[in-house]
């Protein structure tokens, strides 16, 4: 086995233990605006990637499967195993013009079976909460309900190096999880979707972490 392959099932390890510890200490406070049963698109922000793990675990028990549309390249690797993990699917979609064959199988699949579908709005790799129109094009063209999900932590740590800012939730975090339906929603009106759960109304405020 190479060494690059050690490191990488050194790091899927680390990533699913840490993950595992956060799902038995957080504390999730839930605010839902959305009628689950049929088949819907989740968006959320690439910076909430690692908790969305859990998020998207709880929510597949309220609905149907959820299948998570994850970069084909290596960075995909260590998501699709943590998807894994928390019982999930992950849908490997290339970067740029080879996306498009990729997208068609996935809207003809989704005619065929009901799984939901969630994707990171501004990822891969941003610009940060610029949503782009994938989540979008699938909730026009499968003429299903796009669900907006922000969270909130009371503690955590940024990555701030990062593009996106990303948040790795502190053991015994409190987390908001606002979840809001805004029905099918065309590519070409994209509404105003909240980076924080704390901007929803109703929401309580949480501390942010640095």
């Amino acid at each position: 086995m190479s060494q690059k392959k050690i490191m990488q099932n050194i790091l899927q390890w680390l990533f699913t233990k840490y993950l595992e510890l956060i799902d038995r200490t957080v504390q999730i406070e839930w605010h839902e605006e959305n009628t689950y049963g049929d088949s819907q698109i989740f968006g959320f922000w690439h910076e909430d990637s690692f908790f969305m793990n859990l998020v998207l675990e709880k929510l597949s028990r309220k609905t149907t499967p959820v299948d998570v549309i994850v970069t084909a390249d290596a960075r995909g690797n260590y998501i699709e195993h943590m998807i894994k993990k928390c019982g999930g699917s992950a849908l490997r979609v290339p970067d740029g013009y080879r996306a498009f064959a990729a997208l068609k199988k996935i809207m003809q699949d989704s005619y065929e079976r009901t799984h939901s579908i969630a994707v990171a709005l501004d990822g891969p790799l941003g610009p940060r909460h610029e949503p782009k129109k994938l989540a979008f094009y699938l909730s026009e063209h499968a003429e299903e309900e796009f669900v907006g999900i922000s969270l909130s932590y009371s503690s955590c740590i940024r990555l701030t190096r990062r593009w996106d800012k990303y948040a790795i939730p502190l053991p015994f975090t409190r987390v908001s999880v606002a979840v809001k339906n805004y029905g099918v929603v065309l590519k070409s009106a994209i509404p105003e979707l909240p980076v924080d759960a704390q901007f929803v109304q109703g929401v309580r405020p949480l501390l942010r972490g640095v």
